[in-house]
């Protein structure tokens, strides 16, 4: 059996690439666009937690920031990867928020290999 993974990504392209990755790898994978719809649903995973997030953050929607924080308080033992684009990873707010959830962080563009290693646990 594959892992439970939450994938919150605006992007339609990059959430369908993800998604065939990790279902053809037997991962069970759960789906958001929107992160206030994402925010909303937190609570019905209380029986059947993510073990794994991808989180799309960018720095001009703080509701991806807000996002990061709700996941972090309701399921502190998820494993939390933040999807980011290289030109705002020296942003402040950015750093401080990797820093502060304990998150792996990605940089946009990413080999599709390095997200199936964190799945893995090889990174």
């Amino acid at each position: 059996m594959g892992k439970r993974i939450l994938v919150v990504e605006p992007s339609p392209t990059l959430r369908a690439i993800l998604q065939m990755y990790f279902e053809r790898d037997s991962h069970q994978v759960v789906l958001f666009e929107d992160y206030n719809a994402a925010v909303q649903a937190l609570p019905r995973f209380q029986a059947e937690p993510p073990e794994l997030a991808f989180v799309a953050l960018h720095a001009d929607r703080p509701e991806s920031f807000q996002f990061v924080k709700a996941l972090r308080q309701q399921y502190a033992w998820v494993r939390l990867v933040l999807l980011i684009m290289q030109e705002e990873s020296n942003q402040f707010a950015v750093q401080r928020l990797v820093e502060t959830t304990q998150a792996i962080a990605l940089l946009k563009p990413f080999s599709i290999k390095d997200v199936l290693n964190l799945v893995t646990g090889s990174l």
